[in-house]
């Protein structure tokens, strides 16, 4: 028995929804991030936690970058960050050396600004923060 164009209609449908609804399942179960550069200056060979980002212009951002899995200290942003400005490599800032508040997430959005400090030892290092807002060593 032939199906009825109204009954294939409705199956082609039904297909096209399943199929749009595991995109966005496949799409929204990673971590997407996106950075912002605050440091006042261009940085190059930008990589953050294994992925290499490449150039960010200075007070430019990335578009969403989708990550396996991304370091929290509480709900501060602790991945590994590397980059090139002025042609001096910068590394990562290490401001936390207790480990207690260690979380790995690996679902959401989130946006970060990328920042400069300078560690106990004068040198200039990169870190990450919520986006507008300031860590807690920054004046308020």
């Amino acid at each position: 028995m032939p199906l009825s164009k109204e009954r294939r209609t409705e199956i082609l449908i039904f297909i096209i929804l399943i199929i749009i609804g595991f995109a966005f399942y496949l799409n929204y179960k990673n971590l997407h991030v996106k950075f912002y550069n605050k440091t006042g200056k261009d940085i190059n060979s930008l990589v953050v936690a294994g992925t290499l980002i490449g150039h960010l212009k200075n007070g430019s951002s990335t578009e969403y970058i989708d990550f396996k899995n991304f370091t929290f200290d509480s709900t501060i942003p602790y991945e590994e960050i590397n980059g090139i400005v002025n042609n001096k490599k910068l590394n990562q800032l290490n401001w936390s050396w207790c480990g207690t508040g260690i979380e790995t997430k690996s679902k959401g959005s989130y946006r970060f600004d990328i920042k400069t400090a300078l560690d106990e030892k004068g040198n200039t290092c990169l870190y990450l923060v919520e986006h507008n807002k300031k860590i807690f060593w920054e004046e308020e």
